[in-house]
């Protein structure tokens, strides 16, 4: 049997829910520009009419419901453009980092400009032509030799900044470890505040949304795949491996080891509760490693600063040996004080004696130099064929014949050197440097627009799901209004049941007093 106030419990349960309405409209309209909200919706359903039986049931042709009651609160959200997005953004962090590489590698270069390799190539092949003019000259012969000493320094220099930048990637790596470590303990902390608070039915949503942040940050740092077990467990891989287990983590150790590419040590990324190594397969952290340690086509490797350092390399070995097979069979000039000698190298290596046997597999674009007797004295620079002193000790005029040869070098188109046994084929200096030149713009021109199609999918795929779970001011003004009219009408209808029992409690069986 139904209570006279059943009307009123009625109009209570919907003006309970549409206070709730408004107050969730509310909260919505605040976070419409909170980063990570996802706007929530109140799912109500209509409560069942009593069921009454027995003598005391009440004769009806039909039976009225008790109201409205409210099942939950949820999110509008799309899980597999989540899904989508995070798998995307894992191959945009990895471009990103390998565009922003590759593009310094292309200011260190600076190709063609009047200070890079090129141009240092070409002012001293000048220099020797206007010294083939005038053998004798000291001041022409002081001008070779700081042309010279302006292409070992400028060799050197892009050694020290592509040294730097690789060292700067390595260190980009232990912080992106650390940044790793960070998030999965705060996707830790969340799941067990998450879990606590909706084991009585109830939707963490505002704590669920930080902790999607969270994984929209993580997937661009490394490749990952999350899931949640019916019972609430959450949990985050790493190629099968357990990163987050709902409220245990497994950290990741950035470990010094020693570098097989270069001298000194670089980071490795390994679990830190366990010696084996972590699989990167994408994100920032991908992109960090390929270029640090790529080597190449020739090893089936990106192109990462190794390459170019070993490129860079071979082309100051290149440039040692063709200059010391010519410049060590001519003469030096004759001084008062000097006799004229041969033998001497016109570049070395850091620490070479004079008249060293260089071995090019010593040099490298890092240690590159000016040989020591050339930085000596200019008249060290051998132009003559033969020596500039007659037999009876006469000076003999200095003939050019070796600095023709030095200039020839300028044009030889089949330039190659011999490293570990192995023939690698230079071909022409300058021609060799622009070819460099031309890997570095097409591997950064492919790199920017495999970046920019990502940066163009994820953004399309992020307008998606703001489209789902964005905050829409004018819905949620719509809703509100609604909700108002709700909580009018439910309130107008308490005051309607309140003046029926008015009359039912007080006028009722009155006729007569």
């Amino acid at each position: 049997m139904r209570s006279t106030f059943y009307g009123l419990e009625i109009s209570r349960s919907g003006l309970f829910t549409s206070q709730q309405g408004l107050n969730l409209t509310g909260h919505n309209i605040s976070n419409s520009d909170t980063v990570g909200y996802t706007r929530q919706r109140m799912v109500t359903k209509s409560v069942e009419a009593p069921v009454s039986t027995g003598l005391l049931r009440t004769p009806s042709k039909g039976q009225i419901g008790g109201g409205v009651d409210i099942i939950e609160i949820n999110q509008i959200r799309d899980n597999f453009l989540d899904i989508q997005y995070r798998r995307e953004n894992t191959s945009r962090g990895e471009w990103t980092a390998k565009t922003e590489a590759l593009q310094y590698i292309e200011d260190i270069f600076n190709e063609p400009s009047d200070t890079g390799i090129n141009q240092s190539i070409a002012e001293l092949f000048d220099s020797f032509q206007e010294l083939a003019k005038y053998p004798e000259s000291k001041e022409i012969r002081s001008l070779v030799r700081q042309d010279a000493i302006k292409l070992t320094e400028t060799i050197r220099h892009y050694n020290s900044q592509l040294t730097q930048l690789r060292e700067e990637q390595d260190t980009a790596i232990g912080i992106a470890v650390n940044d790793i470590n960070d998030i999965i303990v705060n996707i830790r902390d969340l799941n067990e505040q998450i879990f606590k608070f909706e084991i009585d039915g109830n939707l963490a949503n505002d704590l669920r949304d930080r902790r999607n942040l969270l994984l929209d940050e993580l997937s661009s740092i490394i490749d990952v795949d999350y899931y949640e077990t019916q019972d609430g467990r959450f949990r985050v891989d790493i190629a099968g491996m357990p990163l987050v287990d709902h409220v245990h983590v497994n950290k990741l150790e950035a470990v010094k080891v020693e570098d097989n590419l270069l001298s000194g040590q670089i980071y490795k990324i390994k679990w830190e509760d366990f010696d084996r190594d972590v699989p990167i397969t994408g994100g920032t952290l991908k992109g960090l490693i390929e270029m640090r340690d790529g080597r190449g086509p020739e090893y089936n490797e990106p192109m990462g600063i190794p390459y170019f350092l070993n490129q860079l390399d071979n082309l100051a070995r290149a440039i040692v040996s063709e200059f010391n097979k010519i410049h060590r069979q001519g003469y030096s000039l004759h001084r008062d004080d000097v006799d004229s000698q041969s033998g001497y190298n016109f570049f070395a290596y850091d620490g070479a004696q004079i008249k060293e046997d260089i071995d090019i597999s010593d040099v490298t674009s890092a240690n590159i130099c000016v040989a020591p007797e050339i930085m000596d004295s200019v008249y060290n620079i051998a132009m003559a064929g033969e020596s500039t002193i007659s037999a009876n000790d006469i000076p003999k005029e200095a003939d050019n014949r070796i600095g023709l040869e030095l200039i020839g070098i300028r044009d030889k188109k089949n330039i190659s050197i011999t490293l570990d046994g192995k023939v690698i084929q230079i071909g022409n200096l300058e021609d060799y440097t622009k070819g460099i030149i031309a890997d570095l713009a097409v591997e950064s021109s492919h790199s920017k627009k495999m970046m920019e199609a990502q940066v163009i999918l994820t953004n399309s795929l992020e307008n998606k799901r703001l489209s789902v779970s964005g905050v829409s001011i004018d819905e949620e003004m719509t809703l509100m209004m609604q909700y108002l009219h709700s909580y009018n009408a439910a309130a107008r209808m308490i005051t309607a049941v309140d003046e029926q029992l008015e009359v039912l409690i007080n006028r009722t069986g009155v006729v007569g007093r």
